[in-house]
């Protein structure tokens, strides 16, 4: 009520992450200004703008907070609400307080018709769930996006809602009493889920896939410096449906690589053929996959030639093992315990020169950055490597870009959406090349 080339190549790729400074080596960091994000003009309790609304919404999608009925989480100002279904719609309205979905009607009005919605506004069943309206997505307002916290086990997303649903589901359309009724611009959030697949292309350099967040359409970026132009192809649409994707590397022996994505309804994994991924490669191979964070791809860890993934339990902190090719229940074993302190979780390649498969870390609470050696990732082999990494987002592995033979990484910063290359083995912030901008 009130929620991831080939297999050679696959060790260097890595899961879209989420996380406004460039980073820079091992130092004491002072805490993250998440402020920054979201334009601030409404005060507790007072008048908002439809845009602040939807931005103040966004800001838990971006940070990925789980759905709980009794954990709180802050708004970009601080201020704390409750992390279920009407705690986010309380935080998106700037309530003085975490209401529950009875309680919203006593701050707002219930409208005459859904076709009255306009984004900022909620869609509240007071017996079971209330979400956020972000808008139709068509001129006969037939379906709606909407921003909600679903249930345990998953993050605040957006989704769609049909209609026919909203009806069926007993959803009534209200609106906050002090919503000032300015134009909504809802901000450009650039590329989301961005995911290194290998050499699609066929000319020696590893390619990137990533999600153009204002449409779901996917696009293919091609290496080294992934600019616009000839070097983006877009390759499908529909893919603002996918909470996940991980490039694993070749798991149907074709020679190209595949990925695998995780549908944000459902919690179904399915896996795509390279190099178009298009809806008739999908094949389902897992489900439940919305209980995981930071699915991560790292290579072969156990020698048997295939892939593996690791993820993170978002019950629990723990950290599992999944084996390619199908990365099923029965392939799990559990790695380590506490890892969910981590914001993101990123499979890099062999930094360490030992021949198996490293990750890095960033530490949600400091945005230190930490490198765990394989094959196990146990806290021995933790090493700090740099902070404020909790600046950037979209911090993925590419494989070796720069021909000194160790693996790269590129991030995006969040404050100026400039994507940046960062040269290993440390990553450090004296190795940052900008690349591109508006992602």
């Amino acid at each position: 009520m009130n929620t991831s080339a080939r297999v050679a190549a696959v060790a260097a790729l890595a899961a879209v992450v989420l996380g406004v400074t460039t980073p820079s080596q091992a130092a004491p960091a002072p805490a993250p200004a998440a402020a920054a994000t979201v334009t601030a003009t409404s005060t507790v309790g007072g008048s908002i703008t439809r845009t602040e609304m939807i931005e103040r919404a966004q800001y838990w999608v971006d940070k990925a907070v789980p759905y709980s009925q009794s954990a709180y989480y802050g708004d970009p100002q601080g201020r704390t609400y409750r992390t279920d279904c009407s705690g986010l719609v309380s935080m998106a309205w700037h309530l003085p307080t975490s209401a529950t979905t009875w309680t919203l009607p006593n701050y707002s009005t219930k409208l005459a018709d859904l076709d009255d919605l306009q984004p900022g506004d909620a869609l509240n069943n007071i017996n079971t769930h209330v979400v956020l309206f972000a808008g139709w997505t068509d001129a006969s307002h037939t379906t709606a996006n909407i921003i909600e916290h679903a249930r345990t086990g998953t993050d605040a997303r957006r989704s769609t809602y049909s209609r026919s649903y909203i009806t069926a589901n007993g959803f009534k359309p209200y609106r906050y009493n002090k919503v000032v009724d300015s134009p909504v611009t809802v901000p450009d959030k650039g590329m989301t889920n961005i995911t290194a697949v290998g050499d699609l292309t066929g000319d020696g350099v590893n390619d990137i896939i990533a999600v153009e967040s204002a449409t779901g359409d996917l696009y293919r970026y091609s290496g080294p410096n992934f600019t616009g132009g000839t070097a983006r192809v877009k390759i499908g649409y529909g893919w603002d449906a996918i909470s996940d994707i991980v490039g694993v590397g070749d798991l149907t022996g074709d020679g190209v690589a595949d990925i695998i994505a995780v549908d944000a309804s459902n919690g179904n994994l399915y896996r795509y053929s390279g190099p178009n991924y298009n809806g008739g490669t999908k094949v389902q191979i897992g489900t439940n996959w919305d209980s995981m964070t930071n699915i991560s791809a790292v290579g072969d860890l156990t020698g048997d030639g295939q892939p593996d993934l690791v993820a993170v339990e978002k019950a629990t902190g723990d950290l599992y093992r999944y084996s390619g090719p199908s990365f099923n229940g029965g392939s799990r074993v559990k790695i380590g315990n506490g890892w969910n302190i981590y914001s993101t979780i990123v499979g890099v390649g062999d930094i360490t020169g030992d021949g198996v498969a490293d990750i890095i870390a960033v530490e949600t609470a400091t945005g230190n950055l930490y490198r765990y050696s394989g094959p196990n990732y146990n806290g021995a082999t933790k090493v700090q490597i740099g902070t404020n990494w909790d600046s950037m987002i979209n911090i993925t592995g590419v494989g070796d870009l720069t021909g000194d033979g160790v693996p790269d990484l590129l991030a995006v910063n969040t404050a100026t959406q400039k994507l940046y290359r960062y040269s290993g083995p440390s990553f450090n912030g004296g190795s940052a090349v900008e690349i591109g901008t508006n992602w």
